[in-house]
């Protein structure tokens, strides 16, 4: 059943770690250590952090119910939403789900979309906080309420939560979906350099060096990439394996898929802005980072993916959240209504990597440029 926690209580619980952050100064106090980056794909997920915003329910209200009726019953979901008016159309729009779910209202505009938000950072001992370190600040925000909203749900989360989770500022421009972390290393995308190089820091080593202390992770700082967050076009299955988009894997199933579904050009294609893009120059930037990956020791598997010719819609299937219960691995795979094809390939790769897969309809949402990776972020895992 769905464990809705008492509206009222939320508000007590948000007045108390606003009590808190009053008597010891704001969530975003000075550096203290912190653990690692937590892994993308390693440990069980336990706690988990959605946004929700009732403009955006078509969009995302199907991923999350998917999502959530997949999710083991001793998971905890925060929901940072505006007020308790969307925390109520949140249950009205996902229904009984198993595990227990919670609001964190903020009193501001937002959006839906949780994983650029912040990273989390692992406790550095037991009884330490988890860190949710914040970009310095959103794209647009001076001109964009809700992006300016977003600027500030670390912070929200932190008062909610305290004193187990605290907030961090970082003096970097980034979404937390530029990074993507394992258990040994973080990759660093492209974007990253260019948002900062002589802005927050003055060259490409400071960089890394401010990058390795905070995620106490080995960095690999990508030098070509997709233009885009890496969960679009990568993800770390463990033990050193790197899936990697690859287009020409989905070239052939497409034509297919047109021909069944009577397209008379790609442009039709799943309503894919000017169509699949499989040209050479967007083709050799996932090749790239395909090498780039087997040059850090990894092991690469390639997967289908169509990216769009407007450079931020896509078909992917590395959009995915890993979890453990037990001895299995679970992915949950997002897939698309209308290409089965291309969904059973993909389904198959991750199986040929001993996953038991949780399908996850994100259809409506890949069209926004992200899907269930994208509007998902994960506080705690064990």
């Amino acid at each position: 059943m769905f464990r809705w926690q008492s509206i009222v209580g939320a508000i007590i619980g948000l007045a108390a770690g606003s009590a808190i952050v009053a008597f010891t100064g704001s969530p975003e106090h000075a550096p203290a250590p912190s653990g690692p980056i937590l892994s993308e794909c390693d440990g069980r997920l336990c706690e988990l952090v959605l946004q929700y915003e009732p403009a955006a329910r078509d969009i995302v209200a199907p991923v999350y119910r998917d999502f959530l009726r997949a999710l083991a019953p001793d998971a905890s979901v925060h929901v940072a939403c505006p007020d308790p008016a969307a925390f109520a159309d949140f249950g009205a729009a996902v229904g009984t789900v198993p595990c227990r779910v919670a609001p964190i209202f903020t009193g501001h505009p937002m959006t839906s979309w949780s994983r650029d938000r912040w990273v989390a950072l692992a406790p550095a001992a037991a009884g330490a906080p988890t860190t949710l370190w914040s970009p310095r600040g959103e794209a647009a925000q001076e001109v964009w309420p809700e992006r300016a909203g977003d600027e500030r749900i670390g912070r929200d989360i932190a008062a909610a939560l305290a004193p187990r989770v605290r907030a961090q500022r970082s003096r970097l421009y980034f979404d937390g979906g530029d990074f993507l972390a394992d258990g040994e290393a973080v990759f660093v995308l492209p974007r990253v350099l260019e948002r900062n190089i002589q802005q927050t820091v003055r060259n490409r080593k400071e960089l890394l060096d401010l990058l390795a202390r905070e995620f106490k992770r080995r960095v690999i700082l990508l030098d070509e990439a997709p233009d885009h967050h890496a969960g679009m076009f990568m993800a770390s299955a463990g033990d050193r394996n790197m899936l990697v988009g690859d287009p020409s894997l989905a070239r052939e199933l497409i034509s297919v898929e047109m021909a069944q579904h009577e397209h008379a050009s790609t442009n039709e294609f799943m309503s894919l802005p000017g169509g699949p893009d499989f040209t050479a120059s967007t083709q050799r930037l996932f090749d790239a980072v395909a090498a780039q990956c087997a040059a850090a020791g990894y092991r690469v598997v390639r997967i289908p993916v169509v990216p769009a010719r407007d450079g931020r819609t896509y078909l992917t299937y590395l959009n995915a959240l890993i979890d453990q219960q037990g001895g299995r691995r679970v992915v949950y795979l997002p897939f698309y209504r209308g290409v089965e094809r291309l969904n059973a390939a993909a389904r198959s790769v991750w199986e040929n990597l001993g996953y038991e897969i949780r399908p996850v309809d994100c259809t409506t949402a890949y069209r926004h440029f992200g899907c269930l990776h994208c509007l998902v972020n994960v506080l705690r895992r064990t």
